[in-house]
């Protein structure tokens, strides 16, 4: 008999012993719904959303054309009629060739080729010579 006196006593030490009272379960925090929000009230302005495919600048952000001090000043913009633009210089079989742009292709051309709306009549290292359709020649820079 005393054996069965120590194990009850042992069970009611290791928590084995007649249940405790249950315990209150809390209630679980509430999360916000998962309802869709209330469309805006205002409708957007396609001016006002930002394009991610053009700088700021070109987006229409306000640039001052008031030139402070001591800036430089601004570079005139060349127009179609002005010819090609100079871009580089190329060498290929032995030849100096040049790389003009004009409407957004480059061109690769030598002394006597049309290329860009003009002729190239020499190509050289400090620059390239070029007659334009009505007749005046001009000289092109590398920038």
């Amino acid at each position: 008999m005393a054996a069965l006196g120590v194990v009850a006593l042992a069970a009611l030490a290791l928590g084995r012993g007649p249940s405790p009272r249950p315990a209150t379960r809390r209630a679980a925090p509430t999360l916000p719904s998962a309802a869709p929000s209330e469309p805006s009230a205002s409708p957007v302005d396609p001016e006002e959303i930002r394009d991610v495919f053009r700088f700021a600048r070109e987006a229409g952000a306000a640039v001052s054309t008031e030139a402070g001090p001591g800036a430089p000043a601004p570079r005139p913009t060349p127009s179609a009629a002005a010819g090609p633009r100079l871009v580089g210089l190329v060498r290929r079989s032995g030849r100096l060739l040049a790389a003009l742009a004009s409407d957004g292709e480059v061109v690769l051309a030598g002394p006597g080729e049309p290329a860009a709306g003009v002729t190239v009549l020499s190509v050289g290292e400090d620059g390239v010579r070029v007659r334009r359709p009505d007749g005046s020649e001009a000289t092109l820079l590398l920038p």
